[in-house]
């Protein structure tokens, strides 16, 4: 497709563009008790799957099958991916490369257990939730550099086409607002639920620009 940007009223050709679409996986039974769960790897529940379902007509309504189709590794992930029916035929990478971020010893904890067991360490992810970083986990920035370093590539490696990926609410948000500021500044800016889509242009030129966020 051919897309234009706008300047003072004039039109600007551009020419052609990657479409990177990205969905979030369904709720798992982590989600719902509100746990601390990146690297940790539970299935989808009931919920998560009928999420997927609608999504899965929300998508094909919407958009046309992808060329190429990338996920998290995680079961949640990968389970997402299997229910919207990709055609078989498109090839389909799981990677951890867009895994969620690492919560270390955090992991499986609510914020209640975390703040009772460790105080002092809330306080300093709260004053530097940038750079914090739980013991034997990573930080938000670390992350947003792993997925940003795997979606460049991605992107690189497939320009002009529709690219789809699978992935987790911290790794959408995190390139969301790569893509926009090329920092972390956006990151609390943006809400993604799970199972809902968010659309990406990148121009040939570099330029980026949201069609769609959190789409449900």
């Amino acid at each position: 497709e051919y897309q234009n940007k706008y300047y003072n009223g004039e039109i600007i050709y551009m020419g052609k563009n990657t479409e990177i679409i990205f969905i979030r996986h369904g709720e798992t039974d982590f989600n719902r008790a509100r746990l601390y769960f990146g690297h940790l790897d539970p299935d989808l529940n009931k919920t998560g799957v009928e999420q997927l379902r609608k999504t899965k007509i929300l998508f094909e309504k919407r958009e046309k099958m992808p060329d190429v189709v990338f996920s998290s590794d995680l079961k949640r992930c990968s389970q997402s991916m299997e229910i919207l029916e990709i055609d078989e035929e498109i090839e389909k990478n799981l990677t951890e490369d867009l895994r969620e971020i690492n919560f270390g010893i955090f992991e499986g904890k609510t914020y209640e257990e975390i703040k009772s067991e460790y105080p002092e360490k809330v306080e300093k992810m709260i004053n530097d939730w940038r750079n914090f970083k739980a013991d034997k986990g990573e930080s938000i920035n670390e992350m947003m550099l792993r997925v940003a370093e795997k979606m460049d590539k991605i992107i690189n490696q497939h320009r002009n086409k529709k690219i789809l990926v699978v992935a987790h609410a911290g790794v959408i948000q995190a390139l969301t607002s790569y893509y926009l500021f090329g920092n972390l500044d956006g990151y609390w800016k943006f809400k993604i639920n799970n199972g809902s889509i968010t659309k990406l242009h990148v121009m040939e030129d570099g330029y980026t620009y949201f069609e769609y966020i959190n789409l449900t």
